[in-house]
C-alpha cells in the first residue's frame, strides 16, 4: 500500500493505562525562515503532537479542530472549538495520526480556560481566553512501539517580520469511521502584536499573522523557526490574517484529571509538568501559589511589550 493509500483506523477503549509505557519525544520541525519552504519531512517531526478534535454529528463523524498535546495526556485548543460541542450528545473525542495507518484515540476528563473581568461590563468575570488546557485519557491501543510526540513550547513574543508556521487538519466529514486526513501547513509573516490582548474577543496576548488558515485549523499549533510551539490559531480571514493567541496563559491555569498513571499530584500544571520532565518550555518564568506569572523576555520583545501597553 502506498502512503497516499495509507487510512488510519482506531478502535475507542477504556482508558488505557499503557500510557505510562510510552517513551515520550519531543520532535521539532524545522522551515526555512526566509521563504517559508521546507521538506514534507518537518511535518512527521510534528508526529502525533498534532490533534484533529472530532466528534458525530448528524451520525457523521467530522472534525471540528486542531490542538496540540504538550505533556502525556495533555493539551491546548481553542476554547471556541470546544465551545462548539452542546453539553449534551457526544463529545470530543482527540484523534492523534501514527505511521502505517496507526491512531490513538484520547478522550477529555477536564478542560481549563484562563479568564478574567470585563472592561465593559461591571462585575463580568466571564470573559475568557481562547486558549484552553485539556486534561485527557488515552482511549484506545497505546502503540508502545511509537513514541508518544509532544510539543516543546517555547515563551516569547514574536516580533514583527518573523516568520511562523501553522499546522491543522481541514474542517469536514471523514467518511465511512476512517481518517484518511493529512495535516495541513500554512506560513506567514508577524504583522502587529497584542501582548495585552485585542479586545474582548481576543482577551489573552495574540499576534497578527499575515498567512490563511482554514476553520478546522483552530486550536492548531503555531510554531516558530526552531519548531517550537509559540501559541495556538484563534481566527481568521479568508486570504488572511490569522490571529494567534500565545501560550502565555496556559501558564496561569491548574488542571485536575490528567493520567495518574504518569501524573502523580493534582490538580497540576505546566510548571509542575516541567518539574516532573512530562513538558519542555523554553523561556524563563516564576509562577506563585496563586499561579501569578511573570515571564522573562528579551529587550526587543520587552520594548514591544511597553510601547503596545494600553493599546487594543
Amino acid at each position: 500500500m502506498s502512503k497516499e493509500e495509507i487510512i488510519h483506523q482506531v478502535k475507542i477503549t477504556a482508558c488505557n493505562e499503557e500510557l505510562k509505557k510510552l517513551e515520550l519525544q519531543w520532535g521539532r520541525p524545522k522551515f526555512t525562515a526566509d521563504d517559508g519552504l521546507g521538506p514534507l519531512d518537518n511535518l512527521h517531526q510534528a508526529g502525533d503532537a498534532v490533534v484533529s478534535v472530532v466528534s458525530f454529528f448528524d451520525n457523521e463523524l467530522v472534525s471540528i479542530g486542531s490542538g496540540i498535546m504538550i505533556g502525556p495526556g495533555l493539551m491546548l485548543t481553542a476554547t471556541h472549538v470546544l465551545n462548539e460541542f452542546p453539553r449534551s450528545g457526544p463529545g470530543p473525542v482527540m484523534l492523534t495520526f501514527l505511521p502505517e495507518g496507526a491512531a490513538r484515540a484520547w478522550i477529555p476528563t477536564a478542560t481549563v480556560t484562563a479568564s478574567g473581568k470585563s472592561e465593559f461590563v461591571m462585575n463580568d468575570n466571564k470573559v475568557i481566553s481562547d486558549l484552553s488546557v485539556v486534561s485527557c485519557g488515552l482511549n484506545s491501543e497505546a502503540h508502545i512501539t511509537h513514541p508518544l510526540s509532544l510539543a516543546a513550547i517555547e515563551l516569547c513574543l514574536p516580533l514583527p517580520g518573523q516568520r511562523l508556521w501553522a499546522v491543522g487538519f481541514r474542517h469536514g466529514a471523514i467518511d465511512s469511521g476512517v481518517a484518511p486526513i493529512t495535516p495541513l501547513v500554512s506560513s506567514g509573516l508577524v504583522t502587529a502584536c497584542y501582548p495585552h490582548g485585542r479586545g474582548e474577543r481576543m482577551r489573552s496576548p495574540c499576534i497578527e499573522v499575515s498567512m490563511e488558515t482554514l476553520g478546522g485549523m483552530s486550536g492548531g499549533p503555531v510554531f516558530n523557526e526552531g519548531g517550537r510551539l509559540i501559541g495556538i490559531v484563534s481566527s481568521s480571514f479568508d486570504g488572511g490574517p490569522t490571529y494567534v493567541t500565545l501560550v502565555w496563559d496556559a501558564l496561569r491555569t491548574s488542571i485536575d484529571s490528567l493520567p495518574q498513571e504518569v501524573w502523580q499530584d493534582q490538580p497540576t500544571g505546566l510548571a509542575e509538568g516541567v518539574q516532573m520532565g512530562l513538558v519542555k518550555i523554553k523561556g524563563h518564568f516564576t509562577s506563585d501559589a496563586e499561579r501569578n506569572v511573570r515571564i522573562t523576555l528579551s529587550d526587543e520583545e520587552m520594548m514591544l511589550l511597553v510601547f503596545t501597553q494600553g493599546g487594543i
